[in-house]
């Protein structure tokens, strides 16, 4: 997302060797390494098990690579069940709200695993750290790792029987321990220590998450022999964070999400006119340092892969887009249902510091009363989200695709400069330089129908007068790409005036969803799926598409596009598909 500042994904590279994961969602997570000739060809060195126990689900997130230090960090999530706490009585199934609870609750623990690498690129096993509580995200600046995560303390006060009275309740509170309440840190498997001193949490009014949870943040430094780190933390729960190369931000809910079933259709719904707390801090090496904390309304939408996009910082400002509706499509296609909620459009704010209070303070917002145009129509839903720079760029979808160009180069009057409709929408936006806007999604009719793959370029070079220079269209109805699953799913390689991009895709060519032709019975063909190429001429401004370099589908007749991914080097392109890693040339 931020010009160094990196993020953990399944493939890494120096240019000399490339470092793979494979199993990571299979319980039995692998690091492979191949070395990378003159030619380009690929030569396997090395296949490594990895040190998570799968008995506990681990669920490999991805890896960092610390060239300098040469170490790599592969991070994980391990969930066990341990019993207590539920809202049953002790070892008894209760049944609570619309559920049936059995006497049992998890625990999770976020396992990061360093690697030294010697000389040839082969990889050793070398120390492990295991923290309380689940991860929302790791980013890396040079040899510095910084992981965020969230952790639910299981108190005495949880195992207490339904007919425990006010001051059994009182006692098992007075009872409560720092170790009690603060997440522990275990490193090589040895005996718990605490990860962060009560000294180092913040306990403030500004945050108002409802969870009952502490959120760290711990700086590890990759370069260190003994991986010296830092922790800070505070009370209340996180749901995504976000990172320049000077700030990190966490943005916390204050009311967490749900599914709603209501109606017969899934869907997700927030608490009517919650409020985000966004907080920042400085991360200067080792050195986390709390600078202030302030409000935006609403929520950053439902998917968590996207929530770091609404989240952007420009000269010290943060810039935060924010949703204000309380229900929201669990699907695209939600959208085809004239049935399904109407979302509101989205509101933009610029937050700025003010030392003297600690605080975060709105030096901007839109719509407002001098601009009160919505940012998207009635009934729409945001669906892309790129703030880079100067300009903002937001598409919003219901039955066409509005490109909204946002001028943001006065924090305290931003305003929309520019509209663009076209059929579709896109759910990824890259700039690529010199006024050119490349854009992910699907392709829809008039009727706001979803079809295929959509992509799209766009010319912003003017931001008064968007428009579209091409687009082009792959499979039917179903089809869907790798970035449906992760961030990570599409590269892209500039090589002179060209932009190279390649994106995994899974193309259906009739039915819908998948599913066949709607009411006759027939099934369509198993889908192809592979690496589809793109190539963007930056000075023609055009796009034009090379053939889809096809993998096999899995058992079942379909791949996991969630560990799909690719990395270009100069003029190879390497293909990391079901958990192998082959080179085609260009």
């Amino acid at each position: 997302q931020e010009a160094g500042v990196e993020e953990e994904d399944l493939i890494k590279s120096d240019g000399k060797t490339l470092y793979t994961l494979s199993g990571a969602t299979s319980g039995k997570p692998l690091l492979n390494v191949h070395a990378r000739g003159v030619d380009g060809k690929l030569q396997a060195l090395q296949t490594l098990s990895l040190p998570f126990d799968a008995e506990a689900s681990p669920f490999v997130r991805g890896m960092l690579l610390a060239t300098t230090a040469r170490r790599l960090a592969v991070s994980a999530e391990e969930t066990r069940f341990v019993g207590l706490p539920s809202p049953c009585p002790p070892g008894a199934m209760c049944i609570a709200g619309d559920m049936i609870w059995a006497p049992t609750a998890m625990k999770s623990q976020v396992h990061l695993a360093t690697l030294d690498l010697a000389a040839n690129g082969t990889a050793s096993l070398g120390t492990r750290l295991a923290i309380d509580g689940r991860l929302v995200g790791t980013r890396q600046i040079g040899n510095l790792v910084y992981l965020v995560t969230t952790y639910s303390p299981q108190l005495a006060w949880d195992a207490l029987p339904a007919t425990a009275t006010v001051a059994d309740r009182e006692a098992a509170l007075a009872k409560l321990s720092l170790a009690d309440v603060l997440p522990s840190v275990r490193v090589n498997g040895g005996a718990a220590q605490p990860l962060v001193a009560e000294t180092d949490c913040y306990v403030q009014p500004k945050n108002a998450s409802l969870a009952m949870q502490v959120t760290t943040v711990t700086a590890i430094d990759l370069g260190s022999p003994t991986l010296s780190r830092a922790s800070r933390c505070f009370v209340g729960g996180t749901e995504a964070m976000y990172m320049s190369t000077g700030s990190l931000y966490l943005a916390t809910t204050r009311t967490a999400y749900a599914e709603d079933a209501s109606g017969g259709m899934a869907r997700i719904r927030y608490v009517a006119k919650t409020t985000t707390d966004g907080h920042k801090f400085t991360a200067a090496g080792s050195s986390i340092t709390y600078r202030g904390s302030g409000e935006v309304p609403g929520h950053l939408g439902w998917d968590g892969e996207r929530k770091p996009y609404r989240l952007s910082e420009h000269n010290g400002d943060l810039r935060v887009l924010s949703f204000t509706g309380e229900v929201g499509w669990a699907v695209p296609a939600d959208a085809d249902n004239k049935a399904a909620p109407a979302p509101s459009p989205a509101t933009l704010t610029i937050l700025r510091e003010r030392a003297s209070d600690q605080s975060l303070q709105v030096v901007g917002q839109l719509p407002n009363t001098q601009r009160p145009a919505a940012i998207g129509l009635p009934g729409e839903q945001v669906y892309a989200v790129r703030m880079l720079g100067e300009r903002g760029y937001v598409v919003t979808f219901r039955q066409v695709d509005p490109l909204y160009v946002l001028d943001l180069s006065n924090p305290a009057d931003p305003k929309q400069a520019g509209e663009l409709k076209v059929p579709g929408f896109s759910d990824y936006l890259f700039p690529m330089g010199d006024g050119l806007l490349f854009g992910v999604g699907k392709d829809a009719d008039a009727s706001g129908r979803m079809g295929g793959v959509k992509v799209a370029l766009f010319d912003v070079k003017d931001p008064a007068k968007p428009a579209a220079l091409a687009s082009l269209t792959f499979g039917q109805r179903g089809s869907a790409t790798a970035l449906d699953a992760s961030s990570h799913g599409i590269n892209l390689f500039q090589r002179g005036s060209v932009m190279r991009i390649a994106l995994p895709m899974t193309l259906w060519d009739a039915g819908a969803l998948g599913g066949g032709v709607v009411g006759t019975g027939v099934l369509p063909a198993e889908p192809k799926s592979g690496l589809q190429r793109l190539e963007v001429d930056l000075q023609a401004r055009t796009l034009v598409a090379k053939p889809l370099l096809p993998t096999a589908v899995g058992e079942y007749g379909w791949i996991d596009l969630s560990a799909e991914r690719s990395l270009q080097i100069e003029d190879q392109v390497y293909y990391l598909s079901q958990g192998k890693l082959n080179a085609y040339a260009w």
